[in-house]
């Protein structure tokens, strides 16, 4: 099973779009999301991190801190909350 972990500024918003992104895979994913400042923490078996809008300005850093592919969360998506389109960029990035 894969594991994704979403990362934003505080964690809460991101926190429900992670139960709607694993509900759209059928619980074929992982996903869970952390703040910015704890995110490291739980990097192990994370095996792509998407990274909120309001933060892809630490997108680079977090990929060289975590050595994993860090993908930025478009905007569109993130603002509607739309967990099957979101669900659907994973599968593109990393396969189903």
């Amino acid at each position: 099973m894969k594991n994704i972990m979403l990362i934003c500024n505080a964690g809460m918003s991101t926190g429900i779009l992670a139960k709607k992104i694993q509900a759209a895979s059928n619980d074929t994913i992982k996903v869970h999301a952390y703040a910015e400042a704890e995110y490291e923490d739980y990097l192990d078996g994370v095996d792509l991190i998407l990274v909120s809008p309001q933060i892809r300005f630490l997108a680079d850093d977090i990929a060289e801190k975590s050595h994993k592919t860090v993908k930025t969360i478009a905007p569109q998506k993130y603002g509607m909350m739309d967990g099957k389109g979101i669900y659907q960029d994973i599968v593109n990035e990393i396969g189903g």
